[in-house]
């Protein structure tokens, strides 16, 4: 926000906003702005607010120590190009500034020629779309697989269905009419109770096979 008619601040921290990153310059304006004499242009003057600044204030006084607070001339964060590091990493690594206080996001080359402090705000990016007028149909279950992988679930399916009736009417142990005189019979459709309760993850008063290789199946 803009200072008021004398230059001060109402609320916040006095802040420079020159844009430019020469350190001469910033260190002329900050003298003249401590002294008696105070030339620095009014345009030139902020005043800075925030949790940033609320942090920082409160590490000034725990650690006793005074700070002066300017604008990064280019209004960047930081990234290297052109051989060289702008914004605000650029300032730190030509001795303009000592300390970059903002919301500031850390990644790989960052992190390689400054250092950082621990993390003390997080916050997420999310994207907002509109919500569709009309109700998904009947089948919009199979949208996240392909037609041909749905193809290929129902067919090893019943596959399956057919190998476990076989080998439960095949072994002398199955439920079968021939096998130990069972009361109960495994036919095709109490193996397609067996494949479908498996596939989506729901019990139901289905037979099991009693041979040891229908169950391994």
């Amino acid at each position: 926000r803009n200072v008021d008619d004398d230059g001060q601040c109402p609320a916040g921290q006095l802040c420079l906003d020159p844009m430019t990153n020469d350190s001469a310059i910033l260190d002329s304006l900050f003298e003249s702005l401590q002294g008696g004499n105070d030339t620095v242009p009014i345009e030139y003057k902020r005043c800075c607010y925030g949790y940033c600044i609320d942090l920082l204030e409160k590490l000034a006084e725990d650690m006793n120590f005074d700070f002066d607070l300017y604008i990064v001339g280019d209004g960047k964060y930081g990234a290297f190009k052109s051989g060289h590091w702008t914004g605000l990493v650029g300032d730190l690594l030509s001795g303009a500034a000592h300390m970059a206080v903002t919301s500031f996001s850390i990644n790989t080359a960052r992190s390689q020629v400054i250092d950082f402090t621990s993390p003390f705000f997080s916050t997420s990016l999310g994207i907002l779309v509109r919500t569709k007028d009309t109700a998904a149909p009947i089948g919009a279950f199979m949208w996240p697989l392909h037609w041909t992988m749905w193809l290929g679930i129902f067919v090893s399916l019943h596959i399956t269905a057919i190998f476990l009736t076989l080998y439960e009417w095949k072994s002398p142990f199955g439920m079968t009419p021939n096998g130990r005189n069972r009361s109960k019979v495994f036919s095709f459709s109490s193996a397609l109770n067996v494949c479908y309760a498996i596939l989506f993850g729901r019990t139901a008063a289905i037979k099991t096979p009693k041979c040891w290789t229908g169950r391994f199946l």
